[in-house]
């Protein structure tokens, strides 16, 4: 796959509990190291991770978005509780997961 277009999306930000500036910054290092696209605010891309500061979810609930997604809310993603020192490896594990499985079914 030539490319691989990701797009964080933010909420408001008017409840933070994580350090969502951060968060994005460490993906999308690690990520366009690794060769990937990364967009800010947009869901035209081939995969989305909606980053939310609270478990309400504000990023994911105001997007109209119909690409795959990772949900990060608060120190959830996927509604599963990760530590927040660690949601910058689990996202970017999930990205990755998701292309190789893209890949993996591609090549059957």
């Amino acid at each position: 796959m030539n490319h691989r277009r990701i797009g964080i999306v933010f909420c408001g930000g008017c409840n933070p509990r994580i350090d969502r500036g951060k968060i994005a910054a460490g993906v999308r290092a690690v990520l366009e190291t690794a060769g990937y696209m990364v967009e800010i605010n947009s869901v035209a891309v081939d995969y989305v991770i909606y980053l939310s500061g609270c478990t309400a979810s504000c990023a994911l609930k105001y997007t109209c978005g119909k690409a795959p997604a990772t949900v990060v809310a608060a120190a959830t993603i996927d509604a599963t509780r990760v530590a927040e020192g660690e949601l910058v490896t689990e996202i970017v594990t999930k990205v990755r997961n998701f292309y190789e499985q893209l890949e993996k079914h591609g090549s059957e």
